[in-house]
């Protein structure tokens, strides 16, 4: 059962007790009341009745008269009292247990049941008597008063169903209303209701909306709202980092697959050649120290990575004075077998330039630059450094508008077949830019289709100085 139900029903049996017990005291006291009027109007009738007959019997009624004479005055007297009356009443005069004169038809000892003033049900009508006592000429008489009340008692019957149908009317629209306003403020719950199953079907978006006035009242409901509103936010921001985190992983994985392929390469080559043909002492030397600082630099490079796309807790990389010069030397061994790999030149140009760098991450950022243009059939690559600037260039393909919109984003490949053909999967361009981005450098990319591609690394000190960069080859 819903919980409106409930609460509805809950309302609805608690005012309608309320209502019951209250009707039901008013009836009570109502019917109460007027069977004491009834009573008290009885008396009264009764009281002028023996006041004014006693006063005339006294008078009228000689005491010297036969007992005979003087009863049958006495009645006649009364009879005169009788019929001359006003009232719906009727009466009657007892001397002891004789009946001296009886207009009503009833036995007062069955009516009244030895009291002064009763009410009873005889014979089918409600009947009310009053009985008193008096004295006169020495001899004591009862009188009674026997009056027909059956449509007071028709009309307190007829009050008793009147406020059953009330009550009934009253339950209706009771319970009407009571349910309306409890829909009505449990309306929340169901948007509440709403909201939490939008968020178990992955739309972690979804809030309850909150109007200026419920917001003002500060209600339960409205604080109940109000923090599944910021669990909501928290929920989704929680979702958002899982989410990010699991794109990073993604790309982790991407990015070492393609950034291990180039030094592996070279490092399954170079132990191939010392396990297969016959080297030189110096040959070999050569080639033992070629791998130790592969694999060295393969190492530091992995670790690097890893800070690079936050995946891991350790200190940044430390940016420290490097000379391009130092740079060049350093990556030559590793970047000509790629341009030679895709029978491209390759040329180094510099002026004594000094960055502040990481020489393995900048050595990353001119392998993948080499690669991207290797692969874009390039056959001439110049790589330069000038002012606060590392420039890449190449005659290769070169790239559209639409491509440079997004050459940056991670995994995007513009020519999908030749990525697939050369172990490529988009990430060359966008660890460049992150790599940038942790140099506190600009990259600047300009190409256009058939006139090749350059790359520009602008450091920091450079941002706000315009360049010319190097024309394409």
């Amino acid at each position: 059962m819903k919980i409106s139900t409930r609460l509805s029903l809950l309302f609805v049996l608690c005012s309608t007790a309320s209502l019951l017990l209250c009707g039901l005291l008013l009836l009570h006291a109502s019917e109460t009341n007027t069977i004491r009027s009834l009573q008290s109007n009885g008396t009264a009738e009764l009281n002028m009745l023996q006041t004014s007959f006693t006063a005339v019997a006294a008078k009228s009624i000689d005491v010297n008269l036969s007992d005979t004479a003087r009863q049958s005055l006495l009645v006649y007297l009364f009879r005169g009292y009788a019929e001359d009356s006003l009232s719906t009443s009727q009466y009657i005069l007892k001397q002891g247990e004789d009946t001296l004169y009886n207009n009503s038809g009833y036995a007062p000892k069955a009516l009244l049941l030895g009291r002064e003033t009763n009410t009873a049900f005889l014979q089918g009508r409600n009947l009310l008597a009053v009985g008193t006592q008096i004295e006169l000429l020495k001899e004591t008489y009862q009188i009674y008063l026997i009056r027909d009340v059956t449509d007071v008692y028709e009309g307190i019957t007829k009050l008793r169903l009147q406020f059953v149908l009330i009550c009934l009317v009253s339950l209706g629209i009771n319970a009407g209303l009571i349910l309306l306003s409890t829909r009505r403020a449990l309306r929340p719950l169901y948007t509440l209701r709403q909201a939490a199953a939008a968020m178990a079907a992955g739309d972690y978006g979804s809030r309850v909306p909150l109007s200026h006035g419920a917001r003002r009242r500060g209600d339960e409901i409205t604080a109940l709202s109000l923090s599944f509103n910021h669990m909501a936010a928290a929920v989704e921001e929680h979702v958002s980092t899982v989410n990010r985190l699991a794109e990073e992983r993604k790309m982790l994985l991407g990015a070492l697959t393609h950034e291990l392929k180039t030094p592996m390469t070279a490092i399954v080559g170079y132990a191939q050649s010392l396990e297969r043909a016959k080297l030189s002492p110096q040959q070999q030397q050569d080639a033992l120290s070629f791998l130790h600082r592969e694999t060295r630099r393969l190492d530091r490079l992995s670790q690097k990575m890893m800070q690079l796309l936050t995946l891991t807790e350790g200190e940044a990389p430390q940016l420290a004075p490097l000379s391009a010069r130092a740079l060049f030397e350093e990556a030559r061994g590793t970047l000509l077998p790629i341009a030679k790999g895709y029978g491209a030149v390759l040329s180094f140009a510099e002026q004594g330039e000094v960055f502040a760098a990481d020489a393995d991450l900048l050595i990353d950022v001119l392998v993948n630059l080499v690669d991207n243009a290797g692969s874009a059939g390039a056959k001439h690559i110049a790589i330069a450094a000038r002012g606060q600037a590392l420039f890449v260039s190449d005659d290769g393909s070169g790239m559209s508008e639409q491509i440079l919109s997004r050459v940056t984003e991670p995994f995007f490949r513009a020519d999908k077949s030749r990525s697939r053909k050369g172990g490529h999967v988009g990430l060359g361009l966008s660890l460049v830019n992150r790599i940038a981005q942790l140099h506190k450098a600009g990259v600047q990319i300009d190409s256009a289709p058939g006139q090749g591609t350059t790359v520009s690394l602008i450091f920091e000190e450079n941002l706000q100085n315009p360049y010319i960069p190097p024309k394409t080859c």
